[in-house]
């Protein structure tokens, strides 16, 4: 009786890792192109609740705020690619986990433009405000594969005093809440987005 129990539960197991553990067995690039079919939407959270179709967003290469489709590339540290939809403010970054597909990342506005870069061994979303007077400032997210941030900080620069819009040694800068110097500003500037 412990032999046929055994085996029962070997096989079974066998049948459940075999089909996906439980998975829609879509992988992620095939929900990716499902979202993009407009077969599913897009996700902003866990809750489901709200969502976005690929149809509804703006397509005309002619206006600026419309969305194009993007390359595939690993943002979110998991290994997987994620779509990126190029767009206004930098666009969105689409991610497929958990047999559903999320709004990893959308741009902001002029102070949340949307890019990302690679720093310290590992993919970082970032959010940039360059074109307001008298500051500089990246936010910076890396995830951790599972739409978690696994850290996050603040790298910038304030000047409002700067009568040409360019900051100097007596301009604020700060990096992870820190004060720092204006040589250290451009050292991690450097550093982080390969200047």
């Amino acid at each position: 009786m412990k032999k046929e129990s055994f085996t029962s539960i070997l096989v079974f197991g066998m049948l459940f890792l075999a089909t996906g553990c439980g998975r829609n067995g879509k992988e992620p690039e095939e929900l990716l192109d499902a979202f993009l079919a407009g077969e599913i939407p897009a996700f902003y959270d866990d809750s489901g609740e709200a969502s976005i179709n690929f149809g509804q967003l703006p397509i005309d290469e002619e206006d600026w705020n419309s969305y194009s489709v993007g390359e595939r590339i690993d943002l979110d540290n998991d290994g997987e690619n994620e779509l990126i939809l190029d767009g206004p403010y930098g666009g969105m970054y689409i991610d497929a986990r958990d047999a559903k597909v999320y709004v990893l990342a959308a741009g902001e506005g002029m102070a949340g433009v949307l890019s990302y870069t690679e720093y310290d061994n590992a993919v970082w979303i970032v959010h940039s405000d360059t074109t307001h007077m008298g500051r500089r400032i990246y936010r910076l997210t890396r995830y951790d594969g599972d739409g978690n941030i696994a850290d996050e900080f603040q790298l910038g620069a304030e000047y409002w005093d700067s009568p040409d819009d360019k900051y100097d040694e007596n301009s604020d800068f700060t990096y992870r809440d820190a004060k720092i110097s204006m040589e250290e500003y451009e050292t991690l500037l450097s550093e982080i987005f390969s200047r």
